[in-house]
């Protein structure tokens, strides 16, 4: 069963990352401003969802909600980088660690690597 888990976890992060990267090869960096926070729908979680605006090239202003929660989001007013697919800028990302899902597909693959471990050791009765 870890075993299972953890091939899942590996998957999950290893995809993750393969997009985070994808992602930064197209992208443009321009700059940007964080116009107002949507907090979590979920009672339990302190994140908020930046709400920032930029200009692509050719003049087109655009105004994004995050898709990526964070507990110390930048606030409305904070001028920030902006990375964008120019094929695609309504997936634009604040330039912040939480917004690119590397480093949640860091967690994974490492989890997904702790339970692989664990499985393969405990199989072998070794733990």
């Amino acid at each position: 069963m870890l075993l299972i888990f953890g091939l899942a976890n590996l998957s999950c992060g290893i995809w993750l990352l393969l997009r985070a990267r994808r992602f930064r090869a197209r992208r443009v960096r321009v700059p940007g401003m964080v116009i107002g926070l949507e907090r979590s729908r979920d009672p339990d979680s302190n994140a908020c969802f930046p709400i920032f605006r930029f200009t692509i090239y050719g003049g087109q202003e655009v105004e994004i909600t995050s898709r990526h929660g964070e507990s110390r989001p930048p606030q409305p007013g904070d001028r920030v980088m902006v990375f964008y697919d120019p094929e695609k800028p309504r997936n634009a990302r604040i330039d912040t660690a939480g917004q690119d899902g590397s480093s949640m597909g860091r967690w994974a693959v490492g989890i997904g690597l702790f339970l692989i471990t664990l499985g393969v050791l405990t199989a072998f009765k070794i733990i």
